[in-house]
């Protein structure tokens, strides 16, 4: 009996544990430090550098710039830059799976011939403009916070909150709705209209 309790206990501080841990806001992660600097192993860092994010932002990734005898502001800018290619990957990746889910969602339910076979063409469609769209429109990222490492390195956080999140959002959809590539790959109404619901539900509020 006492084990079990014991046990019980255990569980539930594991568990309250990883609950703190998933609800890390910007403020808590910085001082969340279970990691060390990629480029200092023996010293601690902030959560955020090892890719712990911060519950209140939508999305977010980490750039690095190694010590330049050139400064802090060239450097800034090569970290910003890093970190923004990488948020623009995760965005992009973020977008294509929720087409593919929502577009897998309206297909289940329709039961025409030839849907299904047009799929994989129009999720390499979709995946290709989306790319093309998101390297050149992604906007409202910013720096949340940012990170000299013991070796002089600089580490920044890019990320978008909530708003501008939904922003992006809309504005990949609408910018491959109006892509004629995308829209040749159907070769019947049927599944050009599911088409158009999958992107109108993918449209944040």
């Amino acid at each position: 009996m006492i084990n079990k309790t014991i046990l019980s206990i255990f569980i539930v501080g594991v568990l309250s544990s990883c609950a703190s841990t998933s609800t890390t806001t910007i403020v808590e992660n910085q001082n969340f430090s279970t990691c060390t600097y990629p480029d200092s192993p023996k010293d601690k860092a902030p959560a955020w550098i090892c890719d712990v994010m911060p519950s209140d932002i939508s999305t977010a990734a980490m750039g690095y710039a190694k010590k330049n005898a050139a400064g802090l502001s060239v450097m800034r800018k090569v970290a910003m830059n890093d970190a923004r290619v990488m948020l623009a990957s995760q965005f992009e990746i973020d977008v294509n799976n929720m087409f593919k889910q929502a577009m897998s969602a309206t297909t289940e339910t329709a039961n025409n011939d030839g849907i299904d076979s047009v799929n994989e063409a129009v999720f390499e469609s979709f995946e290709n403009a989306t790319k093309t769209v998101v390297s050149r429109s992604l906007i409202n990222s910013k720096v949340l916070m940012s990170q000299m490492s013991p070796t002089g390195g600089l580490y920044v956080l890019v990320g978008m909150n909530e708003q501008a999140y939904k922003t992006n959002v809309n504005s990949v959809v609408a910018a491959v709705g109006q892509d004629s590539k995308l829209w040749k790959k159907f070769n019947n109404e049927k599944a050009a209209e599911n088409l158009t619901k999958v992107l109108d539900s993918l449209k944040q509020i």
